[in-house]
């Protein structure tokens, strides 16, 4: 679900302040997307899930990855939808919960 390396080698590289600003930036971006997939989608579903597939791939969320990668997919065919939002919001939200538990103290 998350690939702690990756996680580590992003807190190594920015720094434990800034990788705190890019944890907080990337739950924001992904709850934006997250609640127009809600509302409907913003009509470029291909385009929102290339985004979070990138940002979750940077954060390694690696389910969450997974999924957008195969929606991002589907989408250029027009067969993308709710259905993958609410996988990929499902998948979001235990992979943030495991996110946050393992990065407790």
């Amino acid at each position: 679900m998350i690939d702690w390396d990756r996680v580590t080698r992003l807190r190594d590289d920015v720094g434990e302040d800034a990788f705190a600003e890019v944890k907080d930036m990337f739950v924001v971006e992904t709850e934006r997307v997250l609640s127009q997939f809600a509302a409907g989608g913003s009509g470029q579903w291909e385009e929102d899930f290339h985004s979070l597939k990138s940002s979750a791939l940077n954060m390694g969320f690696e389910e969450v990855a997974r999924l957008c990668q195969d929606a991002e997919l589907r989408a250029r065919t027009g067969a993308a939808g709710p259905a993958d939002a609410a996988a990929v919001t499902a998948s979001f939200k235990a992979s943030m919960a495991a996110f946050e538990q393992g990065l407790a103290p």
